[in-house]
């Protein structure tokens, strides 16, 4: 039903939003757009994150609503809010050490999301569409109508649009989202801002992280799938940060041959992450999903608690099988 979301979400007084663990732009830009609508209500909200903010999406949080979680600081979190919204994910396995507060909160518990759905936990109310490009999509599709939209929250949901669709490259850029990019900018946000913000921060360690990283890659199933890994040594070697990883991933899509590119990485917890990007063929969400993961049809990830060694054999076999798989007429 068209403004149900958002009709719903304004009956409350107090509304805690917290994006996904290890939030990208689409998360934080969907949580800001939110902020900002019960901003202009005159409601009280929160948006708390974990573990950190990434040093390259400060510049969307002009106020500095947003604040990184603290067991201490935070202790009484579930306590707070009479309503609780995750941005950019439908399951609460993804919100890392907020999970149990969140299980624990009386609160009434929503969500807006566009991944595929995960686990089915119990939410009073939702706006989901997988289908569309961004959860900063779906955002801004509420909020029409309803609000005279700042320039802030026009350009933190054309920051999360912007990032999910690669720029507008992707397939999941539609008129539809170009139409909303165009209207986004209309009120004030900043295309030469925004990208500069998402893709001009690098640094010389990110560039050299990114070097070694290409140097060691190995190819498979007649160089359609690209392989990089990255340990904490790795960052170390290079004075890189986890920061520096974002959009690591991307770079062997470059490569004309490359039908699926495959991320693997050391967090700082010792766990391994896997970030799989395809070009279209190989549905890399189906992949991910049998390791207990997800995202969408061609950008997912999954989490092992494993060494680098024993994912590595584990993945990547597995990817290669879905590129074998998916050959048309046995050619690639």
């Amino acid at each position: 039903m068209p403004d149900k979301f958002i009709e719903k979400l304004k009956q409350f007084n107090r509304v805690l939003l917290t994006p996904h663990e290890n939030p990208d732009a689409d998360a934080i830009g969907s949580a800001l757009g939110l902020a900002w609508y019960l901003y202009g209500l005159g409601r009280e909200f929160k948006i708390v994150i974990s573990p950190k903010m990434p040093s390259f999406l400060k510049f969307l949080d002009t106020k500095g609503w947003i604040e990184v979680f603290d067991r201490e600081v935070h202790r009484d979190i579930a306590a707070w809010p009479e309503c609780w919204v995750i941005t950019d994910a439908s399951d609460a396995g993804r919100l890392g050490p907020l999970r149990e507060c969140f299980t624990e909160s009386d609160a009434a518990k929503a969500y807006v999301d566009h991944h595929l759905l995960g686990s089915i936990e119990s939410f009073q109310f939702t706006r989901h569409n997988s289908s569309a490009s961004s959860t900063c999509e779906l955002v801004a599709e509420e909020v029409e109508g309803h609000i005279d939209m700042p320039w802030e929250m026009a350009q933190a949901l054309y920051a999360g649009m912007v990032d999910d669709t690669g720029n507008f490259r992707f397939a999941c850029t539609t008129p539809k989202v170009l139409r909303l990019a165009a209207s986004l900018l209309e009120r004030g946000a900043e295309p030469d801002i925004v990208t500069q913000g998402l893709y001009s921060q690098g640094t010389l360690a990110r560039m050299r992280l990114s070097a070694r990283a290409v140097e060691r890659m190995s190819m498979h199933s007649e160089d359609q799938l690209a392989v990089m890994s990255v340990s904490l040594a790795d960052l170390e070697a290079v004075g890189a940060e986890q920061d520096d990883l974002e959009g690591l991933v991307q770079k062997p899509t470059e490569l004309r041959s490359v039908e699926v590119a495959a991320l693997f990485y050391e967090k700082s917890d010792g766990s391994i992450k896997v970030s799989l990007r395809s070009k279209g063929r190989v549905d890399v969400n189906a992949i991910c999903r049998s390791f207990g993961g997800g995202g969408h049809r061609f950008a997912s990830g999954a989490k092992f608690n494993k060494e680098m060694k024993a994912v590595l054999n584990e993945v990547t076999p597995a990817i290669i099988a879905a590129i074998e798989s998916n050959k048309i007429g046995g050619q690639p």
